[in-house]
């Protein structure tokens, strides 16, 4: 790791086909403390990694597989910038590890800030990346919560025909 992180350029690497793939092992195999400076750089371009079409696939596995210090700044990110990635399908990618990988807490916390703007969820559902995140919502959110995103989504055609696939706890009717 020491030769790639003096040799390479490390973010044209993880925004590389290949490459995101070598990055993503170190992520996964190496010890925390010796990929430190690579989640650094990474994390101060993360919304062009996570934007990225290979790029993305590193920010995903740095939310399932970095030590906890560095997943709770990558969930920050996403949180800081979350209206900007359900807006990209790349980005909606990202969202969608921080739902899978998240811890309770979160999880929740990203849910709620979906659940905040009803316009976005719309546009969510309405995109052919976002409704990935309304499904992934579904599976996290409470009660009350998953019951105020139905009501968000009663009468949407496209989001009724989602349900009708899937065997979820209600239905938008």
């Amino acid at each position: 790791i020491d030769e790639i992180m003096e040799d390479e350029d490390l973010i044209a690497l993880s925004k590389h086909k290949f490459g995101c793939r070598i990055v993503q092992r170190l992520l996964e195999m190496c010890p925390s403390e010796q990929v430190s400076d690579l989640v650094e750089q990474l994390l101060s371009v993360f919304l062009l990694m996570s934007k990225h079409a290979y790029g993305n696939f590193v920010v995903q596995c740095l939310l399932q597989n970095a030590a906890r210090k560095q997943r709770i700044q990558t969930f920050g990110l996403v949180k800081q910038h979350l209206p900007e990635l359900a807006l990209h399908a790349n980005g909606c990618a990202v969202i969608c590890a921080a739902l899978e990988h998240g811890d309770t807490m979160d999880r929740g916390i990203l849910a709620e800030m979906v659940l905040e703007d009803g316009d976005r969820i719309a546009f969510m559902v309405d995109s052919r990346y976002g409704d990935a995140i309304i499904i992934n919502l579904l599976d996290v959110l409470e009660d009350a919560g998953y019951h105020r995103l139905l009501a968000l989504l009663e009468g949407n055609p496209k989001f009724e025909a989602v349900l009708q696939q899937r065997s979820y706890r209600g239905t938008c009717a």
